[in-house]
């Protein structure tokens, strides 16, 4: 991963584009297709995927040019927060489209039949759309996961790829892998066993029992549940208060948050101390303390 996603241990030098004003409040429509919808509005750019008559499952179009569009959005200085939702009210996404080109057909190939090179054809696919999730969880701004139905196998690996997650008070959740016979992907099982500990991840992936918001809620998969009647409201209050907030020091906060899911504390609480020190140097900072003292709410540049 370059150097704009993940930033290396030792350095500390700002990227174009990780930080600037989120003052721009003009609501904006990005490059998109039919399926993939990206607004931009006062620093948050929303990705919603847009098949709801399919429960926004998930396409070969979708998952190949979805990276895509995340790459970009989390190079563009104006994009202070990425939101990602489904169309409609009824699924934030059901996972693979079955039978559709969905990730999961990139693997089991026509009649479950592949030849064996054409196998491991599938799984590079495959490991090219998990692109996505990694964008997801590593992208140096916050992501938000506005869960706005149902999200079941790879649509629910998305949501928890993401920094945070508020949920619709009717939506559902489920591994789903089990029930037809897949063992997951898009790394569920390494997101869930971060997020519920790993006997709580072997119990939802081997039963494949559905959670309904409150229970998701009371495990910690989703850190909100908000009415339907006020859910995208709530969600975007949310996404802004994130944009809002200060770039440069949510970049570095990822990636020490990161690190701490694979790193000894002694590595972690180095990083801890060199982004300290990156980021009590920068104008985000000063501007902070400034505003602190003469009683005003802080605005940051991400300098």
């Amino acid at each position: 991963m370059d150097d704009l996603l993940y930033c290396d241990p030792g350095t500390f030098k700002e990227v174009s584009g990780i930080g600037s004003s989120a003052s721009n409040h003009r609501k904006t429509r990005g490059p998109m297709s039919e399926s993939i919808l990206i607004e931009h509005e006062a620093g948050v750019a929303t990705v919603t995927i847009n098949r709801p008559e399919r429960m926004n499952g998930l396409t070969d179009e979708i998952m190949t040019t979805l990276p895509g569009h995340l790459r970009e959005l989390a190079s563009q200085p104006e994009v202070r927060c990425v939101m990602v939702t489904g169309a409609g009210e009824r699924s934030f996404s059901a996972g693979a489209d079955l039978g559709s080109g969905g990730p999961t057909d990139a693997v089991r190939g026509e009649g479950f039949a592949q030849a064996e090179a054409e196998s491991e054809a599938g799984s590079d696919k495959l490991k090219r759309y998990h692109e996505t999730v990694w964008l997801l969880h590593s992208m140096p701004k916050p992501t938000l996961a506005a869960i706005n139905g149902s999200a079941a196998g790879a649509g629910l690996g998305m949501a928890m790829a993401c920094d945070l997650r508020i949920a619709h008070e009717g939506a559902v959740f489920a591994t789903a892998f089990a029930r037809i016979g897949l063992s997951g992907d898009f790394g569920g099982s390494y997101f869930m066993t971060q997020l519920l500990g790993s006997a709580k991840a072997r119990e939802l992936y081997l039963l494949g029992d559905r959670l309904d918001a409150e229970e998701a809620l009371r495990i910690g998969l989703v850190q909100r549940v908000a009415p339907g009647d006020s859910f995208r409201e709530q969600a975007r209050a949310l996404a802004q208060r994130l944009a809002d907030g200060p770039p440069l020091a949510y970049r570095y906060m990822k990636r020490n948050l990161n690190a701490a899911l694979v790193s000894d504390p002694r590595t972690v609480l180095d990083m801890e101390a060199e982004a300290m020190d990156y980021t009590s140097n920068s104008e985000d900072f000063r501007a902070a303390v400034d505003a602190f003292m003469n009683k005003k709410k802080p605005t940051f540049s991400g300098r």
